[in-house]
């Protein structure tokens, strides 16, 4: 096969695992298991064991051996499992991204006896910059976008062994 043929059929076939990607990732997952997932790992758990069964009818099709079914589903599963920590991200955010709300100081409001407001200031926190920078329109939209390109790249290995 050449490697235009290869390679044109290697993107229609991630392109199909993308779909069913997007499709058992969000379709199959409630909003109170996305907000958890990542600190309750039988809830991860659950939600890795759901989403990996939703290749199944694809690797039929493609007729992996043993071998790559073994493969598939570990690598399906376990990614999924490692990436909805969101510990990948937090990594990005702290020694890629490296938001303001990670890298400075931060100020927090208090009431002093007599009343009046005031302010602390904190040095530096990486953990708690990050839930304040996730908390931000472009941390939300980075935080998606990141989480599904590491996602989208553990399903190369697969298509990888259907074409070989």
């Amino acid at each position: 096969m050449d490697t235009i043929t290869k390679i044109a059929l290697a993107g229609g076939l991630f392109a199909i695992m993308a779909f069913i990607h997007f499709f058992v990732d969000w379709i199959f997952q409630s909003h109170s298991e996305a907000m958890i997932k990542h600190n309750h790992p039988w809830v991860r758990a659950k939600h890795c064991f759901i989403y990996t069964i939703g290749f199944i009818p694809l690797m039929c099709f493609l007729k992996y051996s043993f071998w790559e079914w073994l493969i598939a589903l570990n690598i399906l599963f376990w990614s999924h499992f490692a990436e909805d920590t969101y510990i990948p991200i937090y990594l990005w955010a702290k020694y890629i991204r490296r938001p303001a709300e990670m890298t400075e100081p931060w100020k927090e409001n208090y009431i002093r006896a007599d009343g009046s407001v005031a302010f602390r200031v904190h040095p530096p926190d990486p953990k708690h910059g990050f839930g304040e920078f996730i908390q931000t329109p472009i941390g939300k939209i980075l935080m998606i976008t990141i989480d599904q390109i590491i996602h989208l790249t553990f399903l190369f290995p697969l298509v990888w062994m259907a074409l070989n």
